[in-house]
């Protein structure tokens, strides 16, 4: 398998479309920071082939970027000189996509060869087309990070997967299967042929009944075909009497349905006399619809009449809606009455709540100036009182003083010499200057009180008037309306009885319209009653024309049956629809009727006859040729046909699986040969044989190629053992035997780094299916000495058209790829950035 590009999209750190083009490439490597996506590259790889990846494994959906709903991975390569393109896509949501192509070339535009569609069957096909399974694939071509030793530590039939698919080994098992195909399939001929012989032995003796059954049925059709003739014309004169005693037996109920459809003679007697009562009836029904149409004119004049005196009903109305009217209005005026009174007195009572509201207010404010003079003057006494309760506390003070100075000491306020004491002065009680202080403001609060409880009666009296007055403005504006909707109803009513007046006159109006009403009525009704008279007498003459009609239609229906069956018995009777004419054509239709009958049962007879002689010399052939009685001479013939083919063909069965067999005895010898080749090939292609033997030597072959490049890596330190193991020597410690997990991590690289070179090589003289291999991050191990060991190897490994692609952040690599894939991390989102590819 060898890459040719790689596009990656909403993949791991890769947010945005990247294209990776490895075409004409052999060394290329990807340098860059930790976190770069250098890894994330391979693992595209991985997951465009196999839909997983070594550090992921199956756990796809964190292989979308953090920042993307989705993921897209295409992967272009080729194998063994096929072009495919592997194309994957993971969603967060919804279903994934996987599909495989295969196209004529690698050029733009190649025709498209083959598709397969979805997860499962996308990877088995890669697996088929590399020879490596998943884990294969990792241990062998693809060794990714932190995961160099895989192939080292597996297992020996893990080890043999592996080989198998790099070396093509695989074809050995479709060799196998190909070798058993055929050798079963040469064990079921051989098992055939044997059968075949059995068959044929067990023929013998039915063959020789069925060819002397089949020589005496070909006799007996030839003796019955000598008779055919005869037999046939004999047969159709049956036959042709046959028809004809069948034609004459269906002429006969012909006739016999044809008589019971004569009218009968009673019936059309009834039916002449119906035909003369219904034209008397007629007549009469004409002249009572005459006199019922001149009845209706008559009251229509009338109607009309007074239509024009009255004015007719949409005159009436009109008056009618202007009395509604008139009277509307009168109630609309009673009811503006009734307003107009009650917004007089609310306006009364409006006038009498603000002179009230008026008088209040001035009542308040004087109460308020007195309790602002009452506030004024508890407010001087309070002052007054809290200035002799100062005085009296200063006084008491000084006495006390007074008491505690000494002559001749300092005194203890001016610290002056005490000479001569100060004169006593009495003190006032201090309980009698405080209770006065306390009465004076016990006063002075009810005073504030009685204020603000004047001040508030008098904002409400304010509010009060300014409601008052509002309210009677609200009256008069009200009683105004009241007055003007009165004066408005008033023109209205005079004006609709203006109108009444000039309708119907200087008489109550109500009783004009009353009296007109009943004249329309009385003329409507009488319209109505001759209408319904002229209707009666319409009706009973269409009952009595209808009646004739029907008279007439059976009159004409029965000459018509007449005609009809005269027709059909072969006459001609055309009568008319006169009752006289069509009693004489029912007489003549009868005797027709017995004519054809008598002829008929004539020829019946006759019919009968001859088909009986003709039967009886058909039966006496049947007799001479020993055939069952009632068997016609052709189904005789079509039997001794039936039963000759049937021989015919028994025998040419049997016939000819005697000739099978006689062709294949002829090549049965080469086919046992045949089969005990396949036999052999077949057991030698088991997997414990020639599998086993090829898997060991190339075991071997490659411990021994890979023991030299890893020695040579460690200097002369490591070598793997010959047993094909893959364990470790390691030859400082006397050739101790190591497994190769108990290596480091630098020496577990260098000793895949071997494996990986011996296999490049062991593949390029077998021609195998490895053209490209991958090694991811192995290089931080390596002191720089074995740094350079493990260069020279990679360089090694690079050879015709194979790919090598190696991932490093050491920056040594730089110096020693032809190729370089530089990537960097973006500091603000983590995405991968492509410095140069």
């Amino acid at each position: 398998m060898r890459p040719l590009e790689l596009t990656l999209k909403g993949f791991q750190s890769y947010a945005d479309q990247q294209t990776f083009d490895f075409r004409d490439r052999r060394l290329v490597g990807i340098v860059g920071p930790i976190g770069a996506g250098k890894s994330s590259l391979l693992d595209g790889i991985a997951f465009a082939l196999y839909g997983r990846t070594p550090r992921a494994g199956k756990s796809t959906k964190g292989l979308i970027n953090q920042r993307q709903g989705s993921a897209h991975v295409e992967l272009w390569f080729r194998v063994e000189g096929e072009t495919w393109q592997a194309v994957r896509a993971l969603r967060r949501k919804g279903q994934s996509a996987h599909n495989l192509y295969r196209y004529a070339g690698d050029e733009p535009g190649a025709e498209r060869l083959e598709e397969v569609t979805g997860e499962k069957l996308v990877t088995a096909r890669v697996s088929e087309l590399l020879g490596l399974d998943f884990e294969g694939f990792s241990r062998s071509v693809f060794l990714a990070q932190n995961r160099f030793a895989d192939f080292l530590e597996a297992t020996a039939s893990q080890r043999d997967v592996v080989l198998k698919g790099v070396f093509a080994l695989d074809r050995l098992d479709r060799m196998e299967e190909v070798a058993k195909t055929r050798r079963d399939g040469l064990r079921a001929e051989l098992a055939d042929l044997e059968r075949l012989r059995g068959e044929v032995e067990a023929d013998r003796s039915p063959l020789k009944e069925a060819r002397a059954a089949l020589k005496k049925a070909t006799t007996t059709l030839a003796e019955i075909e000598s008779h055919r003739e005869n037999a046939r014309r004999l047969e159709v004169a049956a036959a042709e009497a046959l028809g004809d005693g069948e034609r004459a037996q269906s002429r006969l109920a012909e006739l016999s349905g044809l008589a019971a459809q004569l009218p009968a003679r009673d019936k059309t007697g009834v039916l002449l006399d119906r035909a003369a009562a219904g034209s008397k009836g007629q007549t009469e029904a004409e002249a009572a619809l005459a006199d019922a149409t001149k009845g209706l004119e008559a009251a229509r004049r009338l109607q009309a009449q007074t239509v024009k005196k009255t004015g007719g009903r949409a005159a009436l109305e009109r008056v009618g809606g202007r009395l509604e009217q008139l009277a509307a209005l009168e109630k609309r005026a009673k009811d503006a009455a009734a307003g107009s009174k009650t917004a007089r007195a609310g306006l009364e009572r409006a006038q009498k709540d603000a002179a009230k509201a008026e008088k209040d207010l001035a009542s308040t404010l004087e109460a308020q100036t007195v309790a602002a003079v009452a506030v004024e003057s508890a407010a001087e006494a309070t002052a007054a009182a809290e200035e002799a309760r100062h005085r009296a506390t200063h006084e008491a003070g000084a006495l006390a003083l007074r008491e505690g100075l000494v002559v001749g000491e300092p005194c203890p306020v001016c610290e002056q010499t005490v000479v001569v004491p100060p004169g006593a002065k009495k003190a006032p009680k201090a309980d009698q200057v405080d209770r006065a202080l306390d009465r004076a403001k016990t006063t002075l609060g009810k005073a504030q009180a009685a204020n603000t409880n004047a001040a508030t009666a008098h904002a409400t009296a304010l509010a009060r008037v300014e409601s008052t007055h509002k309210a009677h403005l609200a009256a008069e504006q009200h009683q105004k309306q009241a007055l003007s909707a009165e004066e408005s109803l008033a023109a209205e009513r005079q004006g609709i009885s203006d109108q009444l007046e000039k309708a119907v006159g200087k008489e109550k109006p109500s009783q004009v319209l009353e009296r007109w009403r009943s004249r329309l009525d009385e003329a409507d009704a009488l319209v109505e009653l001759k209408v319904a008279a002229e209707n009666a007498t319409r009706d009973h003459l269409a009952t009595e024309q209808a009646a004739r009609a029907g008279i007439d239609s059976e009159l004409i229906q029965l000459a018509t049956t007449v005609a009809t069956l005269a027709g059909q018995l072969g006459g001609e009777i055309r009568p008319t629809a006169d009752a006289t004419e069509l009693s004489d054509s029912l007489d003549q239709l009868r005797e027709l009727w017995e004519e054809r009958s008598s002829a008929a049962q004539d020829e019946h007879r006759a019919s009968i006859k001859r088909r009986e002689e003709a039967e009886t010399a058909v039966a006496g052939i049947l007799q001479q040729l020993g055939l069952t009685p009632g068997i016609t001479l052709g189904d005789a013939i079509k039997n001794a046909g039936a039963n000759q083919a049937r021989l015919q063909e028994r025998v040419e069965t049997l016939e000819g699986r005697a000739e099978r067999l006689a062709e294949a005895e002829k090549g049965s010898a080469e086919t046992v040969q045949a089969l005990n080749l396949y036999t052999t090939l077949a057991d030698d292609l088991l997997p414990s044989r020639f599998l086993k033997f090829v898997l060991d030597e190339e075991r071997r072959s490659l411990a021994a190629l890979g023991s030299e490049h890893f020695a040579r890596m460690t200097r002369g330190r490591y070598r793997f053992t010959e047993d094909g193991a893959f364990n470790v020597m390691d030859l400082s410690a006397a050739g101790v035997e190591r497994k190769a997990g108990t290596l480091s991590g630098g020496e577990s690289f260098i000793a895949s780094l071997g494996l990986a070179l011996a296999l490049a090589e062991m593949v390029t003289r077998t021609g195998g299916r490895l053209d490209a291999f991958f090694l991811d991050e192995g290089f931080g191990s390596l002191d720089p000495e074995h740094l350079e060991l493990a260069m020279e190897g990679i360089e090694a490994l690079v050879g015709g058209d194979r790919l090598v692609v190696v991932v490093s952040h050491v920056p040594q690599l730089r110096e020693r790829v032809e190729d370089l894939i530089e990537l960097d991390k973006d500091p603000t989102t983590g995405d991968t950035r492509v410095v140069r590819s």
